[in-house]
C-alpha cells in the first residue's frame, strides 16, 4: 500500500499516553496489527495514514473523522491533535476523568482489601486557564525555520509554532508570539543536539492567585553560541512590553545557562534580569478554621501546576489523616508546601529536602507563614535521617508525607521508609503506575493500602494526581 494513501480504523481503546487504539488488517497474507492514532477515541472510525510498524504496531497520523465516538466534542484549540500538550481536549470532561478514575482502580485492584476505601474522584472545576507554568522549546530545521512551542505529538523532538493555548492565560501566547518576533531579528540559532546554537527553552510562570509574572529563558552554555548583552537586554524590553505598566513590578525576568561538559555532570548557572527575585502565589485550604498559605517561588522550584486544584489536593489529603499527630515527616519535600499544611495540624513536621533552592524556598515561605513548629533539612535523605535517628531527642514519625518525581521512589527510599516505620505513609504521586508498584513493595513491609483517593490536576490529559493511606498492619 502507498504510505499516502488512508485506510479506515476503528478505535477500540486508549494507551498510557492516552491515543486511540485500533486494529488494521492489510490486504493480502500480511499480518494484522495495532495502529495507534493521537487525537482518537473509543468508538471512532478514522481515516489514517499509516506510518512504518514497529513491533506489530504502526504509528497512524489523523487524516479524518468518518464517524464520532459518543464522548467526542468539538476541541477549544486549533492544534489539537498535533500539539503534544493536551491528549484529550477532543473528549468529553465527564469521559475523561471517568478513564482516568478506572485507570486507578486498575492498576490497585490487586492491592485492595475489604477495609480499602476507594474515595470518588475529585474533577478539576477550572476546565480552562489553570496552569500556572508552562515551558516552551525553541527549535529549527534545516532550511533556517524558527519554531517555538511544544513538541509534537509522537515527533521526536519537533516542535510547533503555538499561536493559542487554552489550559494557560493568554498572556503566555501573547508573550511567546513577541518572543517569536524577537528571535527572528536576534541572529540567535535554536540550540542543536550537537551542542551549537544557543536558545534552548523558555519557562513561564503565573500566580494564579497573585498576578505575579516570572519568564525565564535557557541558553546554551558554550561560549562560541554565547548570547551577548545587547541581545539579552533586548529579549529583557520584549517580555517587560508584554504586560501592562503597572504590572510590570510584579514582573520577574532570568537567564539560565545550561552547560554541558563532556564526562562531566551538567551544570546549570541562572541569573536574575529584572524585577523580584521570585514569584508569589497564594492557596487556601478549607479547614477549621480555614487556613491561607503564601509562597515564594524560584524560578526552579517545583510548585503545583493549577493552584486551584492542588487546594482541594492538600485538602483532600489531609481530610484522609486522623489528628493530632506529635510528628510528621515530609520527606522528598521539595519546597514542602504539602508540609506545611500538615504543620497547620500537627505538633511538629521536619522536611527533607536535597535541592538547595527549593530549600532556601521552604525557608522563606516557613517564616512567611509563621510556622514555628517545622523544621527544614537541606540533604540527602538517607544521610538526614541517619543523623537524626543517632539524636538522643529523636521523635520517630507518626505520619510519613511522600510526594516523589514521576518515577517514584527507588530502593533507597523504600528502605528509608521501612526503616522508619511510622504507623501510617500519605503517598502523592502524578504518576499512578510507579506509585502502585511501590505501594506493592510496602504492602509487603507490613502495611495495608486504607484509602485511594484520585484529584484532577491536568484536565485534557491522561495524568492524574492520586493520594494513598497506608497504614501498618
Amino acid at each position: 500500500m502507498d504510505r499516502e494513501e488512508s485506510v479506515s480504523v476503528s478505535i477500540e481503546g486508549l494507551n498510557k499516553r492516552g491515543w486511540g487504539i485500533g486494529v488494521y488488517q492489510p490486504p493480502g497474507p500480511a499480518q494484522a496489527g495495532q495502529v495507534v492514532v493521537a487525537g482518537g477515541l473509543p468508538g471512532d472510525r478514522l481515516a489514517v495514514r499509516l506510518g512504518k510498524k514497529k513491533r506489530g504496531k504502526w504509528r497512524g497520523d489523523l487524516v479524518k473523522i468518518l464517524a464520532s465516538s459518543p464522548m467526542r466534542v468539538k476541541p477549544q484549540c486549533i492544534h489539537v491533535p498535533f500539539c503534544g500538550g493536551c491528549t484529550w481536549q477532543q473528549m468529553d470532561y465527564a469521559a475523561q476523568l471517568q478513564e482516568k478514575e478506572q485507570r486507578v482502580k486498575d492498576l490497585f485492584a490487586a492491592l485492595l482489601n475489604d477495609s480499602t476505601q476507594v474515595l470518588p474522584g475529585i474533577a478539576c472545576e477550572a476546565l480552562w486557564r489553570q496552569r500556572n507554568k508552562m515551558e516552551f522549546s525553541f527549535s529549527q530545521n534545516r532550511a533556517g525555520e524558527k519554531f517555538l512551542g511544544l513538541m509534537i505529538a509522537g515527533s521526536r523532538g519537533h516542535v510547533m509554532n503555538l499561536t493559542e493555548c487554552h489550559i494557560v492565560s493568554e498572556w503566555y501566547t501573547k508573550l511567546l508570539g513577541d518572543v517569536r518576533c524577537w528571535w527572528e531579528t536576534s541572529g540567535l540559532d535554536a540550540y542543536r543536539l550537537n551542542n551549537t546554537g544557543t536558545l534552548r527553552t523558555l519557562i513561564v510562570r503565573e500566580g494564579k492567585k497573585t498576578g505575579d509574572k516570572l519568564v525565564m529563558l535557557t541558553v546554551s552554555g558554550n561560549p562560541d553560541y554565547a548570547i551577548s548583552q545587547t541581545q539579552l537586554q533586548s529579549f529583557v524590553d520584549v517580555v517587560k512590553m508584554s504586560v501592562a505598566e503597572d504590572e510590570r513590578s510584579r514582573l520577574s525576568i532570568f537567564l539560565r545557562v545550561q552547560q554541558i561538559l563532556k564526562g562531566s555532570p551538567t551544570q546549570f548557572f541562572e541569573m536574575h534580569l529584572y524585577g523580584p527575585d521570585h514569584l508569589l502565589e497564594k492557596m487556601a485550604l478549607p479547614l477549621e478554621p480555614p487556613v491561607h498559605l503564601t509562597f515564594k517561588i524560584s524560578p526552579t522550584s517545583f510548585f503545583q501546576p493549577n493552584t486551584l486544584q492542588a487546594e482541594k489536593l492538600y485538602a483532600a489529603a489531609l481530610s484522609m489523616i486522623s489528628f493530632p499527630k506529635k510528628h510528621v515527616f515530609d520527606l522528598y519535600a521539595g519546597t514542602a508546601t504539602l508540609g506545611m499544611a500538615m504543620a497547620a495540624k500537627a505538633e511538629k513536621v521536619t522536611a527533607i529536602e536535597i535541592n538547595p533552592h527549593a530549600c532556601f524556598d521552604a525557608e522563606s515561605n516557613k517564616e512567611l507563614n509563621g510556622f514555628t513548629n517545622m523544621d527544614i533539612l537541606c540533604g540527602d535523605v538517607g544521610k538526614k535521617l541517619e543523623e537524626l535517628r543517632q539524636r538522643p531527642d529523636f521523635i520517630p514519625p507518626d505520619l510519613v508525607i511522600i510526594d516523589p518525581p514521576r518515577a517514584g521512589l527507588d530502593a533507597a527510599a523504600i528502605k528509608h521508609l521501612k526503616a522508619l516505620g511510622p504507623a501510617e505513609i500519605l503517598y502523592v504521586s502524578c504518576n499512578p503506575e510507579s506509585q502502585a508498584a511501590n505501594v506493592q513493595e510496602l504492602v509487603e513491609e507490613g502495611y495495608r493500602l486504607a484509602k485511594i483517593q484520585s484529584v484532577d490536576q491536568f484536565p485534557h490529559t491522561p495524568h492524574i494526581e492520586n493520594i494513598v493511606l497506608l497504614q501498618r498492619c
